[in-house]
């Protein structure tokens, strides 16, 4: 994998993890991660597109 490929692996699991440490409501907590997930997969598909 490329190192952008690991950057935004490791700046969505930060991200996670300050989210989840966070004290909020479950709902809210659940969709912080559900948007990391996104931004995560957003992240790797533009790296995939312009590294081909």
């Amino acid at each position: 994998m490329s190192f952008w490929t690991w950057l935004a692996i490791s700046i969505a699991s930060i991200n996670g993890i300050a989210i989840a440490n966070a004290e909020k409501k479950k709902a809210e907590r659940k969709h912080a991660v559900t948007l990391v997930w996104i931004i995560i997969a957003v992240i790797l598909l533009f790296v995939w597109w312009f590294s081909r």
